[in-house]
């Protein structure tokens, strides 16, 4: 499964951008860099939020998971039925499931937005 730092790179990579312009825009050395595409599991939500702003893309797109890698590890041994088992649920660890109930909420206000925006627009339409 590809952690946030491999998902950071990749998407780094594809824009053409170099460690050292990335690590110039977050006013932090090169190494510290390299050292969040290694371990990129270990970064915070606002870390995270300035790199998809210089690479422009949502935060979404960096925290996508590589779920065909994940089920195909859990049908290695044992088929389907296994996707049902405590340890498929244990690949997050407290870090980024806090993060992700944190993109969750912010998604859920969006949408609660984007109802209230359509609600104004139904008024002025009728």
């Amino acid at each position: 499964m590809m952690n946030i730092g491999e998902n950071i790179k990749s998407i780094r990579e594809l824009k053409g951008y170099s460690q050292e312009v990335m690590a110039s825009n977050l006013d932090i050395s090169q190494k510290t860099y390299s050292n969040i595409e290694k371990a990129g599991n270990d970064i915070s939500y606002e870390r995270i939020q300035k790199i998809a702003d210089i690479l422009e893309v949502s935060v979404t797109k960096i925290l996508q998971l590589n779920t065909e890698h994940i089920l195909n590890s859990n049908n290695q041994s044992g088929g389907i039925s296994q996707l049902n088992t405590a340890a498929t649920y244990n690949y997050l660890n407290e870090a980024q499931a806090k993060l992700y109930e944190r993109i969750i909420e912010e998604k859920d206000k969006l949408l609660e937005e984007k109802d209230r925006v359509i609600e104004i627009l139904r008024r002025i339409d009728n």
